[in-house]
């Protein structure tokens, strides 16, 4: 009799344990499922204050009122575009005020066509509020290709969804040749020089080539393999190879080239590095910014230097070193390497040290100034060489 009851009191037990384990089972199965639902699930934004949200009510159009200025007078620098320019300004300015007592969408779109991308932002703008948006497109390649200033229309367009308000607007705009530099007030944009400082353009890529052929041994090292009064040496017999290249070029003096628009008192054209290297004539500005580029390629630090009504290069005599070797390449074709440093301590002698301006390259590429666009897609130079 106990035997029997043990068995069946163990068969009661055993259904019992399983029925619980079916049920634990089924209960981790539902947790694990609804945990990783959640977890899978993205979470909500949150919500917006209850005076920002649109209504599905429309808000009368005389309510939002709209006004755009362009604060540049219309003149877009394509070499001022994402170059951190100082003293710039953006394509058009859009205030927008909602003197409702409602919220409103705003969706805004600004374009010049042929020239920039479509921006496009979305704004909430709150009752009896004014906000102001910066409109500034991103410009297409073709507008770092541009040779002169050319005329083009912006056109911005708000829309409002729910009452299908629409305002649009067409201004007349100006975008200037991707080699017109603005310097800005007291030469707020001076470190944008870097910009025409094109070390791996094929162009300067011979330019080293050839100075390879001039310098004794055959080797540009830039700043290695020497210290010292050996790397001060080797800095200066780099830099006079260089610029024997150029005069074998027979690079010749030209005076600024005339730019158009409101502001040529600030505003210079500038040519690239290969520019000057196919015409073989340069300004102080533009040969420069050629000597400063085989010295960046040379993996060494230039300084291009302006002074009131005149610039010329350096380079400093070491990776870290606050010695520079100056160099006035204005005395080019005729003029020899002595007389380009002679030159250029003149300048520096007899020049007030608060009217010195010094860019320094590797300190402007530090700061994001890199070289135009343009500079990567240009056509295979032809440099004609001359023997002196």
């Amino acid at each position: 009799m106990v035997s029997r009851i043990s068995a069946k009191t163990a068969r009661v037990l055993a259904i019992v344990f399983f029925l619980t384990t079916l049920g634990l089972g089924g209960v981790l199965g539902w947790t694990w499922f609804s945990i990783r639902k959640l977890a899978l699930a993205p979470l909500p934004d949150p919500p917006l204050p209850a005076k920002m949200r649109p209504t599905t009510a429309p808000v009368s159009p005389l309510q939002i009122q709209y006004q755009l200025n362009l604060p540049g007078r219309g003149e877009i620098f394509p070499a001022l575009a994402g170059g951190k320019a100082v003293d710039y300004w953006p394509v058009a300015v859009l205030s927008i005020a909602n003197t409702s007592s409602r919220p409103v969408l705003q969706v805004i779109t600004a374009q010049v066509r042929g020239w920039t991308e479509e921006l496009r932002e979305t704004a909430v703008i709150g009752p009896n509020e004014v906000r102001t948006f910066n409109l500034d497109p991103q410009l297409l390649p073709d507008a770092y290709q541009n040779q002169e200033i050319r005329q083009a229309n912006l056109t911005v367009e708000v829309k409002e969804p729910v009452s299908g308000h629409n305002f649009a607007e067409q201004r007349p705009v100006f975008v200037h040749s991707a080699s017109d530099l603005y310097w800005g007030g007291k030469f707020a944009n001076a470190q944008l020089i870097a910009r025409w400082v094109t070390p791996h353009d094929e162009a300067v890529l011979q330019l080293v080539s050839r100075a390879e052929k001039i310098i004794p041994g055959g080797r540009m090292r830039g700043y290695n393999q020497a210290a010292g009064t050996e790397l001060t040496a080797q800095v200066r017999a780099q830099a006079e190879a260089v610029f024997q290249a150029l005069r074998q070029s027979r690079i010749s003096y030209v005076s600024s080239i005339y730019t158009f628009g409101n502001y040529p008192g600030e505003t210079q054209r500038i040519r690239l590095p290969r520019e000057t290297l196919i015409l073989n004539n340069a300004n102080c500005i533009d040969v420069s910014v050629l000597f400063a580029s085989a010295m960046e390629n040379l993996g060494m630090r230039p300084v291009v230097v302006i002074v009131p009504g005149h610039a010329f290069v350096g380079v400093r005599l070491g990776p870290a070193s606050e010695d520079i070797l100056y160099v006035d390449l204005t005395v080019l074709p005729t003029g020899t390497f002595t007389s380009a440093i002679k030159r250029a301590q003149g300048w520096l002698e007899k020049t007030p040290k608060e009217e010195i301006l010094n860019v320094d390259i590797g300190a402007a590429r530090s700061l994001g100034v890199y070289p135009m666009p343009t500079a990567q897609r240009a056509a295979k130079p032809t440099v004609t060489t001359s023997t002196l």
